[in-house]
């Protein structure tokens, strides 16, 4: 399954991610999923840079690894379920945790963290279309205050090199 967000940055409309979904066994912890940056040079730089951030906030829950510029032009981060750390949810991990990052799509998650942590300005509306095996599931638009409060203030184009 995939999660296309087109344009999540305010005042960026040519820089988007899609998170990637892989299938896997039901009780198995939950695997990296994998997020694809792609956009023009000059704001991809900036964002590789400010992802960095994201990657050394501390979570007991999740992690994102550290992000990788794989051109000019495409960037690519992992969010890292951390609920179970080894564990096995026999042996006690925390589920309320494993669930919620289970079933909270890892685009809400990106999005609160960008702007809480890294206090990026992010769209007044967020565009999310979710398709698996090449054929669309849903298209939607939300607005950001049902999505993360407040708005970060830093504009990712705005930000000096």
């Amino acid at each position: 399954m995939t999660i296309k967000v087109p344009a999540p940055f305010a005042g960026l409309s040519d820089l988007g991610f899609t998170a990637q979904y892989r299938a896997q066994e039901f009780n198995e912890p939950q695997r990296d999923v994998p997020l694809l940056f792609e956009g023009p040079q000059p704001p991809m730089r900036r964002l590789a840079e400010i992802l960095q951030l994201l990657s050394s906030a501390q979570s007991s829950t999740y992690a994102w690894t550290d992000p990788v510029m794989l051109s000019d032009e495409v960037v690519i981060l992992a969010f890292r379920d951390r609920s179970v750390a080894g564990d096995t949810l026999s042996d006690g991990a925390r589920i309320a945790d494993y669930v919620v990052n289970l079933v909270r799509p890892v685009v809400f998650t990106f999005l609160r963290d960008c702007a809480v942590v890294a206090h990026l300005r992010l769209s007044d509306v967020i565009e999310m279309r979710v398709s698996s095996d090449h054929r669309e599931i849903a298209e939607f638009a939300l607005p950001l205050q049902k999505i993360v409060q407040p708005n970060g203030e830093r504009l990712l184009w705005g930000l000096s090199a």
